[in-house]
C-alpha cells in the first residue's frame, strides 16, 4: 500500500510544462476546494530547468523501484499533468483532498498490486475504488485510488474520490469562481497554486518550530488568498500575489520582503550562497495596489543550478552530462 502511495505522491515533485489547467481535472475538483495546485509534467524535457530536476529524481528507495518494475508505471515518463485540492478543513472529520492526474496507467497492474499488499477494491458506480487503510497510523481513515479510465487516475479520501468520479461520470463543470482563480497562474505558469485560506493555516507544515511560529504571526494571519507559481525556461520566473485584510496589510508584507533582501545582501561577503541569492534578487519586483502585494523574480536558469547544487544537491552523472551537452 505504501508504494501506491509513494508513487502517486511522486507527482508532487515532477516538473512541468506551460498550459493552462486540464479542464476535465479542474471539473473533478470539490466545488469548496480552498486550496488548489497544479503541475504540467509534459514539457519538462523541453525545459532546462527541467530536465535538472528530472534528472535528480533518482528513487533509490527498493520498494518505489520494484513498484515501477511491477506496474510499469514511471512517474518521470508516464505523468502528463496533475491537479490537488483540498477543501482545508482540517483536523475536522469533513476534511477533504484530492490529487487527479493525467498519465498513461495500466489500473489492472497496479490495482493487483495493492491488493497484494492489503488493498481492497470496491466498485462504485462501475469503477473500481481501491481502498488503503494507513498501516502505521492507528485510527486513520483510508484512502482512495481509482482509475476512471487509462489515463485518469485519482487519489484521495475514499468519500472524495468516489465524489470526483460522480463529477466525471455525471459531465460536471468546475464553478466559474474555481475557473476565475486558477485561470491565470495556470496559464503563466508550469508550477502554480492558489489558496483562499489565510498562509497561517500552512504554520503546521513547516519543519522549523521557528517558521511555524513565524507563520502564525498576525501578518501572516492577514493574508486571506494567495496565488502564484513558477515557470521554467531561461530564465525561470517566480511570480506570486497576496490579498491582505487592508492597504497597510500589504504595505507592510511588502517591507518585510525588503527587509529579508536586505539581510540577504548584508550577508553576501561571508556567505558564498547569500551572494548568490543577493545577486538574482536585483531582478526582485515588488509592489502593492491597494491590499494586494504582487511580486516576480527572474533567475537565469544556470545560476538556479548553481544555487541548489551549492544547497547541497550536487549535480547528478546525468545532469552533468545534460549540463555539459546544453551549456
Amino acid at each position: 500500500m505504501t508504494k501506491v502511495r509513494n508513487a502517486l505522491f511522486a507527482l508532487l515533485i515532477a516538473p512541468i510544462g506551460m498550459l493552462a489547467a486540464d479542464q476535465g481535472l479542474l471539473n473533478m475538483v470539490m466545488p469548496d476546494a480552498k486550496v488548489v495546485a497544479g503541475l504540467q509534467v509534459d514539457s519538462a524535457k523541453s525545459s532546462v530547468f527541467g530536465q535538472y530536476v528530472l534528472s535528480h529524481m533518482q528513487p533509490d528507495d527498493a520498494g518505489f523501484k520494484k513498484f515501477m518494475a511491477d506496474t510499469g508505471f514511471d512517474p518521470r515518463r508516464d505523468l502528463r499533468e496533475v491537479v490537488l485540492a483540498s477543501n482545508w478543513e482540517n483536523n475536522t472529520p469533513d476534511n477533504r483532498f484530492l490529487v487527479l492526474a493525467r498519465g498513461a496507467f495500466d489500473p489492472g497492474k497496479i490495482i493487483a498490486l495493492a491488493q497484494a499488499n492489503g488493498g481492497t477494491v470496491a466498485n462504485f458506480q462501475g469503477v473500481s475504488v481501491l481502498s488503503m487503510t494507513p498501516k502505521k497510523a492507528a485510527g486513520a481513515a483510508p484512502t482512495g485510488i481509482a482509475f476512471p479510465d487509462n489515463s485518469t487516475a485519482l487519489f484521495g479520501d475514499v468519500a472524495s474520490v468516489e465524489a470526483a468520479i460522480q463529477r466525471k461520470q455525471g459531465n460536471s463543470t468546475a464553478s466559474a469562481s474555481l475557473l476565475d482563480k486558477v485561470r491565470d497562474p495556470s496559464s503563466n505558469n508550469d508550477f502554480w497554486f492558489v489558496t483562499l485560506v489565510p498562509l497561517s493555516e500552512f504554520s503546521s507544515a513547516m519543519p522549523d518550530p521557528n517558521l511555524q511560529g513565524a507563520m502564525k504571526g498576525n501578518l501572516m494571519q492577514a493574508i486571506s488568498q494567495a496565488s502564484g507559481g513558477v515557470r521554467f525556461g531561461d530564465p525561470v520566473l517566480i511570480s506570486g500575489q497576496a490579498v491582505t485584510r487592508s492597504d497597510k496589510d500589504a504595505e507592510a508584507l511588502a517591507d518585510v520582503v525588503r527587509f529579508l533582501v536586505g539581510m540577504i545582501e548584508q550577508n553576501r561577503d561571508s556567505n558564498p550562497t547569500a551572494g548568490q541569492i543577493s545577486d538574482l534578487l536585483d531582478t526582485l519586483n515588488l509592489k502593492t495596489s491597494g491590499n494586494v502585494m504582487t511580486m516576480s523574480l527572474s533567475i537565469p536558469e544556470k545560476q538556479l543550478e548553481q544555487i541548489f547544487n551549492g544547497l547541497g544537491h550536487g549535480a547528478s552523472p546525468a545532469a552533468a552530462k545534460r549540463a555539459a551537452h546544453v551549456h
